[in-house]
């Protein structure tokens, strides 16, 4: 069921400006004082808030892919992304800038809904409480991205005008990520775990987000495994009260591509999801991303789709060159030759049906499938498939990788997210055998979701993986620098104008 919003998101749109930088400071009549005086702007603001989650530098989840082993970007349309995975020292523009600055955005609208929420009259303490938790999780989401993508940011925690802004220093990033912990924590413990039709936050969609830093801060040796694991189980249990499930009816074909239509949107699967409607969309993927774009913003690379094994499990051989008898979840990803939409067959060539006979050739003919359109057929796309923030196929997952890590049986959870897609159950393996199983299957299950670069960096092992990658075309470049890498710069324009502000390493 779609959010309808226009009445309120007219009214956000009066008190939450744009800006240049981070201060979201009114530029007309109608101030904070002013807006913030009635329960019904309160709710207004309320879903301001998710309404900054459509912001592209947070819901440009393919993004994320052109910087992992996932897809190449195209360095004309994401310039920024294609110097990155090219291992160069960049300067934060365009996609880099607005992952940084459209978290701000989020930030800043929630916390100036905290520091008035106490003084609203007509509001009952209950439903104070209610959206007090929901703006704390918004806010402590956008952090969590922060702390992954940039290290140490400016911590902010009330509304904050240009003039403070300018002179705020960065917290430390161990900093930021126990106030993440903390605020999810706070929050999860107000919400109820019943699903809500209108998008809103639960309490299984908190834990989850605090499930994944815990599990990321494992990973880097920052938290205990079985902490993590704990955290993971309470997350797993409060899903599972509240009816979330792995979608699963024995098709193995439909079950997985069915997940990501928009006739099956709400479906149990999706924990938490950025809601779009024609009314209200984000951006589409099919102007973007598609074979029938008229440009190419991301590309799918070779290697992601020479992953997917043999149906049977056996290791796929890349001499073949068939896309018969693999996992099902390939031609759900991935738009290879012999597969249909609008219309059209592909036959994998550089002109082969393209609409318009565009010639769109890439390094590899392989285009998005998933999150192209509402039923894999449809010519027009306007943004209103929803995005997945965390899946429950993510959390088993995370629970196989945890169990695994501190002597657990990690293969039923890992086993139950394969037998949905029709592959063998695994067992017999070593420790490190059965980890590198479940992170492989976390690049097929969750690909194009915008988990891989995360999964990479967390994991330690981007250096590896996108420095063995053998490209088919010479004009691509890919290579991962340590000691850089890891994070993002902070955009320059920011540090220009806060002379507080510092410069992640190696982009000085």
């Amino acid at each position: 069921m779609k959010r309808t919003l226009i009445y309120f998101l007219s009214l956000v749109a009066i008190i939450f400006a744009s800006c240049d930088t981070l201060d979201l400071e009114p530029l007309n009549a109608t101030t904070e004082d002013s807006f913030y005086t009635n329960a019904t702007n309160l709710n207004a603001g309320l879903y301001g808030i998710y309404d900054a989650l459509q912001l592209r530098g947070i819901c440009g989840i393919p993004e994320f892919e052109g910087m992992s082993d996932n897809c190449i970007s195209d360095k004309a349309f994401l310039p920024d992304v294609y110097a990155y995975a090219a291992g160069e020292k960049i300067v934060a523009t365009s996609t880099v800038e607005r992952m940084y600055r459209d978290n701000y955005v989020l930030i800043q609208r929630a916390n100036l809904l905290l520091d008035k929420i106490d003084g609203i009259d007509g509001v009952t303490d209950a439903d104070r409480k209610v959206i007090r938790a929901e703006a704390k999780a918004l806010r402590a989401f956008s952090y969590m991205r922060l702390a992954y993508l940039f290290g140490g940011v400016p911590l902010l925690k009330t509304f904050t005008d240009r003039q403070e802004i300018l002179q705020v220093s960065r917290a430390d990033r161990n900093t930021i990520i126990t106030f993440v912990l903390d605020e999810l924590a706070d929050a999860a413990s107000v919400l109820g775990n019943s699903p809500v039709a209108d998008g809103r936050l639960t309490k299984q969609a908190v834990l989850g987000f605090r499930a994944k830093v815990m599990l990321y801060e494992a990973r880097m040796g920052n938290q205990s495994w079985s902490d993590a694991l704990a955290a993971i189980n309470l997350t797993l249990t409060e899903a599972d009260n509240g009816g979330n499930a792995l979608v699963d009816t024995d098709h193995p074909a439909s079950d997985y591509q069915s997940l990501f239509m928009e006739t099956n949107e709400g479906n149990p699967e999706f924990i938490f999801s950025v809601r779009n409607s024609s009314n209200d969309p984000a951006f589409s993927y099919k102007a973007d991303y598609s074979w029938q774009a008229g440009h190419q913003y991301l590309y799918i690379h070779q290697n992601l789709a020479d992953a997917y094994d043999y149906a049977d499990g056996s290791d796929y051989n890349p001499s073949d060159d068939t896309y018969e008898g693999r996992d099902p979840r390939l031609s759900a990803v991935i738009m290879h030759r012999g597969l249909s939409f609008g219309g059209l067959t592909y036959d994998g060539t550089d002109t082969g049906g393209f609409v318009g006979g565009n010639s769109l050739g890439t390094a590899t003919n392989l285009f998005f499938y998933k999150f192209i359109t509402t039923d894999y057929s449809s010519d027009f796309n306007e943004g209103e498939l929803d995005v997945p923030l965390l899946r429950y196929a993510d959390l088993l997952l995370m629970q196989a990788e945890a169990l695994n890590e501190t002597g657990g049986d990690a293969y039923p959870p890992l086993n139950k997210v394969r037998d949905r897609s029709g592959l063998p159950a695994l067992s017999g393996l070593s420790k490190s055998e059965l980890g590198n199983k479940i992170i492989h299957e976390r690049r097929l299950e969750l690909a194009l979701e915008g988990q891989r670069w995360f999964d990479l960096i967390t994991l330690g092992i981007a250096d590896e993986v996108i420095n063995s990658i053998v490209e088919e075309n010479n004009t691509i470049v890919r290579a991962y620098t340590p000691g850089r890498s890891e994070l993002f710069p902070i955009p320059q324009t920011e540090i220009a104008l806060n002379p507080n502000l510092t410069q992640n390493p190696g982009y000085n």
